[in-house]
């Protein structure tokens, strides 16, 4: 993957806008092969809904507005999965935050960058620690902003961190919701069930046989929100948000608890 993706950024005549775009094309197209390679990993989603969800979210991007898709963050996995089973011409359209250290990592730090996300420059690595450098944050949230005024999407996982209990999502950071708020972005949720059992946070690597299942949800019509009134739409956003994720995930461990009966 990474190989075509430093390809693509040598072709001289395209735009770095382009080359991360066809990047990102690349990464997707060898997340799906790979999953299509996990025999030992089922799937469950209703299709129907989730093709339903992708083209609502196409009719909001085609209109000039930015989404922003929301995942929950119980393993390493979660971020992938959305390039593993999300529609090619929807997540070639995005870009997400990421913790700085993970651009560092050997082979799949360059990935990162070569597709165009962007870093987070957190003042600690320390678990429940959210505190950013504002000078360095400053110049990314620009660059997120020029992106998505041109009506793309941006993925985050709005509890900051990996969540050690699954059942439960931990409290949604107001501050991922001021984008949102300012450019009046629709909000969806990308809930992911059973991540933590294909790749326990424990292991350094994924593979162990589990049944993943996914759903994709509307959480909140856009709005242009006055710059006076940010901070309160944040505030209410993220209680929103989470409170309609948390039934989703509820959902599942429902569904699942019945199943085992």
């Amino acid at each position: 993957i990474r190989f075509w993706c430093e390809v693509v950024h040598l072709i001289p005549f395209l735009s770095l806008k382009e080359k991360e775009r066809l990047s990102m094309g690349v990464l997707c197209i060898g997340l799906k092969c790979f999953i299509a390679s996990q025999f030992q990993i089922g799937c469950s989603m209703d299709k129907k809904e989730m093709d339903k969800g992708w083209n609502s979210i196409r009719a909001s991007l085609n209109s000039g507005r930015g989404v922003a898709l929301l995942v929950n963050h119980v393993s390493k996995l979660d971020g992938l999965l959305l390039g593993m089973f999300a529609p090619l011409d929807i997540t070639m359209k995005c870009k997400t935050y990421m913790n700085i250290v993970l651009f560092k990592a050997f082979i799949t730090g360059r990935i990162w960058t070569l597709v165009g996300h962007l870093p987070v420059h957190f003042k600690s690595d320390d678990h429940g620690s959210f505190k950013v450098d504002r000078e360095k944050q400053a110049v990314v949230t620009q660059k997120l902003s020029a992106f998505m005024k041109t009506g793309k999407i941006l993925i985050f996982c709005p509890e900051g961190q990996i969540n050690r209990d699954p059942t439960k999502l931990q409290p949604f950071r107001r501050g991922s919701f001021a984008m949102v708020a300012e450019l009046g972005m629709d909000i969806w949720a990308f809930t992911t069930h059973n991540a933590h059992k294909v790749w326990p946070n424990s292991q350094p690597m994924g593979g162990i046989p589990a049944t993943l299942k996914m759903s994709i949800t509307k959480l909140h019509d856009g709005k242009v929100e006055k710059a006076d009134d940010i901070k309160a739409a944040c505030m209410r956003l993220s209680e929103e948000t989470q409170k309609a994720m948390q039934g989703e995930v509820d959902r599942f461990y429902s569904e699942e608890s019945k199943q085992d009966q």
